[in-house]
């Protein structure tokens, strides 16, 4: 009997996430139609629950295996890696169910590849992780297993904020994010809460809003918490022209115009399939232009506003993207930093004077915060810095903010998990009259 069609979509996203692919876009797309809301549930539960616990899953897979994961081709060492979750995760989930399935996913490599899941599942240790790296010498290897996550990125998180803090993000992103939304959202079954940060957002507790027609229809939409506080820096005013520099996949595009329906808004994206996308999903909210943000932009300097919601390494958003842990390099953050510079510089440019721009990241990574601002500021002194916590200030008295989320001097600095959202940073600069 073949494997039922949720284990078949997981495995299919794994195999497609370990060639450069991104678990929510495939979990989303055509593959998964058809299927049930169930078999959907445990389609994104095996494939996030094996992304987020990857380190934990390859040492139990390697003692049993009596070899290291590097050795193990890559379709049984996905089966194995769903079996191995489903059995030491999911209690629902019975034994035997678990083991059969992923032999039965093996199967498309081999009989001997097959054979060999069996063998390893059957065999795999059930003990509690700490006890398994008990005699475990190498503090920064137990450090990634325990956490799952590479132990490079925890000891800069540990340097760059505490010990403390490294630890209750990597528990964070290790848990499913919690779900915001932003609009009217009236339906049966779905119980929600007051935001964390805004006044205007609600936190969905239980329930799936995706269900609901209301969402079809665009009368309210999913976005982290976090995320919807930045356009909310820019207080835009009607009839100001407003640019978003970096707009796909769209959501803060959509927000701007919310806060200000009189403005012109100007999105731009480098890639012509995803600016033809986002002039689908906008409609006549932004006039979409494909152009790339990393080079002088062909916009005269007229703007009052500027949106540079830049390209990043993502370390704010592990909990809803976990692939992104595995694919990250040390050298990352330096590397991107030169771009988001870049886009930044040529950004301003398009900025009148007197003029607004807010520089964004879902990383939480210096380099690509302070590390760009000051960088833009010793090149451009036309800009300023405003500090974040002024115009918090004025959105907390006109009643936008719900609490005041926290800052790191003159900049917007949120950590994951500690508002239950993802990690953002935020800079405000003004073009000098």
């Amino acid at each position: 009997m073949p494997a039922s069609p949720a284990r078949q979509l997981a495995f299919q996203v794994l195999q497609l996430v370990d060639q450069g692919g991104y678990a929510s876009d495939l979990l989303h797309s055509s593959r998964a139609r058809g299927l049930s809301a169930p078999d959907r549930r445990l389609a994104t539960e095996l494939v996030m629950g094996v992304l987020r616990w990857r380190a934990q899953l390859d040492l139990v897979i390697a003692i049993a295996a009596k070899r290291a994961v590097t050795r193990i081709a890559s379709t049984p060492l996905t089966a194995l890696r769903m079996g191995a979750y489903q059995l030491r995760f999911l209690e629902r989930v019975p034994a035997m169910a678990a083991v059969h399935e992923s032999v039965e996913l093996a199967k498309a490599d081999s009989s001997p590849a097959a054979s060999f899941v069996n063998a390893v599942l059957r065999h795999l240790p059930r003990q509690p992780v700490a006890a398994l790296l008990a005699t475990e010498p190498n503090l920064k290897r137990r450090r990634e297993v325990e956490f799952s996550h590479p132990a490079w990125l925890l000891e800069r998180w540990s340097r760059n904020f505490s010990p403390e803090a490294a630890a209750a993000i990597a528990e964070f992103d290790n848990q499913p994010p919690p779900v915001a939304i932003r609009g009217a959202l009236d339906g049966e079954g779905i119980e929600l809460a007051p935001g964390r940060i805004l006044a205007s957002c609600r936190r969905v507790v239980a329930g799936d809003a995706t269900k609901l027609e209301g969402f079809r229809l665009g009368a309210f939409a999913i976005q982290d918490e976090a995320s919807q506080l930045i356009p909310h820096l820019l207080e835009p005013e009607p009839g100001h022209w407003v640019l978003d520099a970096c707009a796909a996949p769209g959501a803060k595009t959509s927000l701007l115009k919310l806060l200000a329906p009189q403005a012109r808004v100007i999105a731009l994206e480098l890639h012509l399939s995803r600016a033809q996308t986002l002039r689908r999903r906008l409609g006549p909210k932004a006039a979409i232009v494909a152009a790339d943000a990393s080079r002088p932009l062909p916009l005269h300097p007229k703007f009052d506003r500027i949106l540079v919601d830049a390209p990043c390494t993502g370390t704010g958003t592990l909990a809803r993207n976990p692939e992104i842990r595995w694919r990250l390099r040390p050298e990352d953050p330096a590397r991107l930093a030169g771009l988001q510079s870049a886009i930044l510089g040529h950004a301003a440019a398009a900025l009148r004077p007197g003029g607004r721009l807010v520089y964004s990241v879902c990383s939480i990574e210096p380099e690509e915060g302070a590390g760009v601002i000051s960088s833009v500021l010793a090149r451009l002194p036309e800009l300023t810095l405003v500090p974040v916590p002024r115009v918090l200030n004025r959105l907390r008295q006109s009643g936008a903010l719900a609490h005041m989320p926290s800052t790191s001097g003159a900049f917007l600095q949120i950590l994951p998990g500690a508002l239950a959202s993802d990690g953002f940073f935020a800079a405000i600069l003004e073009r000098t009259r």
